[in-house]
């Protein structure tokens, strides 16, 4: 593998990877851990860097069995990324922590914002005027993931954006006595068993879940004959992206964006901004020197843990030249230093 320094107080990784036109190029990700404030009040202090600092996932981990729970933390394996994934862990938490039977979640980063109404336990049964909900059961917590979240998969079908979520029934009978969703969009209530909304989440969507499998292109006796192993032709690099909808920049951020979180601690929201840390990556191939601003295109938060990542990217070209390779460097900008 390819030498990396890292000059940074950062984790970093390297790999070799291929572009969609089957490219070789060298990949350079760089994850920093920052402590979040507390919540309940707002700061303008910039978050300090913690002293241990999380690897960039070289493997998919899931919140339990890989085919039975959400993904969460995606292999850092993509060569880029068009714009930015905010990504958000946590539990959602009622005011103060006084039990309810709803409550409202709401992430904003920068110009990004995405809300959830979050019931308690719900079923269907029968009541006079067909299926009805039951009343929600009192909650001080619930895991904000996709377990939670409108989808499902039953003996007659599955929904294919969330296979693992609930409330996804294929008649009133299969319906009568299962769980409606907890986790809603505010605007898109679940209202009859037969209601498709789009799943609510905020954490990743994994590679086989559409829509984000629909932005991989087609694999067909063509590609097999004409194209294998190389990505299809009409591959989109959207697939790289992680996040849910509205949680995705289709630019990178650049830190200093304001952060907003309300709903995920029981003291109050959280409000602070990103990191304005600039990174650059720099390239030797015997002897010739590249050099390129590494780009932000991972924000994930973790109140729980009371942590912020987040995730640069550099991607050099290297077709033809891995041999020729001798060192790679990561390193932080100075201040007023001129990026390339």
């Amino acid at each position: 593998m390819p030498a990396l320094e890292n000059l940074t107080p950062f984790a970093a990784t390297d790999f070799l990877s291929l572009t969609k036109e089957g490219a070789e190029c060298l990949v350079l990700v760089v994850s920093g851990s920052f402590a979040l404030p507390p919540a309940g009040r707002a700061t303008d202090t910039p978050l300090a860097v913690c002293e241990e600092q999380q690897s960039p996932a070289t493997t998919d981990a899931y919140w339990g069995e890989p085919e039975k729970s959400s993904l969460r933390y995606e292999s850092q394996s993509a060569y880029t990324r068009p714009g930015t994934d905010v990504l958000l862990h946590c539990q959602a938490w009622a005011p103060r922590g006084r039990k309810v039977t709803r409550t409202q979640v709401a992430v904003r980063v920068g110009t990004l914002e995405k809300r959830a109404t979050v019931f308690g336990t719900r079923v269907r049964y029968r009541g006079l005027m067909g299926l009805s909900a039951s009343d929600a059961l009192p909650f001080e917590s619930l895991p904000l993931r996709y377990e939670y979240a409108f989808g499902g998969t039953t003996a007659s079908g599955q929904e294919a954006r969330n296979p693992v979520g609930r409330g996804f029934y294929t008649s009133a009978k299969e319906a009568m006595e299962k769980p409606l969703p907890s986790i809603e969009a505010p605007e898109a209530l679940v209202r009859g068993w037969a209601d498709r909304p789009p799943p609510r989440g905020f954490g990743p969507v994994a590679r086989h879940w559409q829509p984000r499998l629909g932005w991989a292109g087609t694999y067909d006796a063509d590609w097999v004959e004409r194209r294998a192993p190389l990505w299809p032709r009409d591959f989109d690099e959207r697939f790289f992206h992680a996040a849910p909808d509205g949680l995705r920049a289709s630019t990178h951020l650049q830190g200093a964006e304001a952060v907003v979180l309300e709903g995920v601690s029981p003291d109050g929201p959280l409000a602070f901004h990103l990191p304005t840390h600039r990174l650059l990556a720099r390239c030797t191939f015997a002897g010739r020197r590249e050099k390129r601003r590494m780009v932000l295109d991972t924000v994930l938060l973790e109140p729980d843990e009371g942590r912020l990542v987040l995730t640069w990217r550099a991607t050099f070209p290297a077709h033809r030249r891995l041999a020729l390779h001798e060192v790679s460097t990561v390193r932080l900008l100075l201040p007023g230093e001129d990026a390339p």
